[in-house]
């Protein structure tokens, strides 16, 4: 009875081992083929878009779209921007790739996938630089997890990073897309955090008096060396040279900005230093920013916290951004 008992879990111990070693790949193949965040790797089944399923895999998708010839990349202090209206003022087709919560390394790589799949020449590249371009850290460690796997050229690491049973969820629901059972996502990438904030009670008494207090994202950094900005110098290389790159440098509250005379102040000198240098040292580069103090950083009922302001103020950025586009695309 003992080696009955051996002998068939030995048979099922060789079964599973079987099924696994065969249904596993099948399963990325699978999904390889089928591409659940539309990176068009394998175009045999690629309808336009994809379901609404969280900019970080959306823009895999979004960013291939050939009907925007412009880019907004950064994190939630560039997020209230609208392509619709930077198109509307500009002339350019912007889409929106910006991602809460991500820092350089990701904001870079989502660049070059952009540029990847460009069928005709870029127009505009406006990327957020805010404070965490200031950072030492040699290794742009992110703060948040990121799918680089998904904008890797190496089609093995992709297929490594397929191999997951949240991306397997997302096959099912990519079949649900295909066939037409769920709506696609906004295809130029707007967010309007608006409305969220609001939700989230960053109106409330509470929430106004820490807007209040001193709060700054600028870190400080005694190095003498911004890694972040070195791998941006790299980056805009890759910039075609007719299309114009715009750094933006994001609005602070004044509690969000660094104390006059301090180490943080001191940092962000240095390190908006060096960007105009980036800037200076590729044409068509341009810098928008409002340094300092001023009636925008200054008026409480333009923020919902130190650094990430409202609509109004955000439609106010707008318009001075794409005067400066236009001027230097000679409009």
């Amino acid at each position: 009875m003992q080696g009955s008992r051996e002998l068939q879990w030995r048979r099922f111990a060789i079964t599973l081992v079987v099924l696994v070693a065969v249904l596993f790949p099948a399963a990325v193949a699978a999904l390889y083929v089928l591409d659940p965040y539309g990176s068009g790797r394998v175009t045999l089944i690629d309808p336009p878009g994809v379901r609404a399923q969280g900019t970080r895999t959306e823009h895999a998708s979004r960013a291939r779209d050939q009907a925007f010839d412009s880019v907004i990349i950064g994190n939630s202090r560039i997020q209230a921007l609208s392509p619709e209206r930077l198109t509307a003022l500009t002339g350019a087709r912007f889409a929106s790739l910006t991602i809460p919560g991500t820092h350089p390394k990701e904001q870079l790589t989502l660049l070059r996938w952009w540029l990847r799949h460009r069928q005709t020449p870029p127009q505009v590249v406006l990327l957020g630089t805010d404070a965490y371009w200031c950072k030492a850290d040699p290794t742009l460690t992110p703060v948040n997890p990121f799918p680089f796997w998904l904008y890797d050229e190496d089609p093995l690491v992709y297929a490594r990073g397929l191999a997951r049973f949240s991306v397997l969820e997302e096959g099912l629901r990519r079949i649900q897309y295909i066939v037409g059972a769920r709506e696609r996502s906004r295809p130029d990438g707007y967010w309007d955090y608006d409305p969220i904030y609001v939700l989230q009670g960053f109106e409330t008494p509470e929430k106004r008096r820490r807007l209040l207090e001193y709060k700054t994202e600028v870190p400080v950094n005694d190095t003498g060396r911004f890694p972040a900005l070195e791998a941006l110098r790299e980056a805009v290389r890759e910039v075609p040279a007719a299309a114009t790159v715009v750094f933006m440098i994001p609005p602070a509250f004044v509690t969000g900005q660094p104390k006059p005379g301090s180490a943080e102040a001191d940092t962000e000198a240095r390190c908006r230093a060096a960007l105009g240098e980036i800037a200076a040292a590729r044409a068509n580069t341009i810098i928008v920013e409002w340094p300092g103090t001023r009636r925008e950083t200054e008026t409480a009922d333009d923020y919902f916290d130190q650094i990430h302001y409202k609509g109004h103020l955000a439609r106010v950025l707008e318009d001075m951004i794409a005067q400066r586009i236009r001027a230097a695309r000679g409009a």
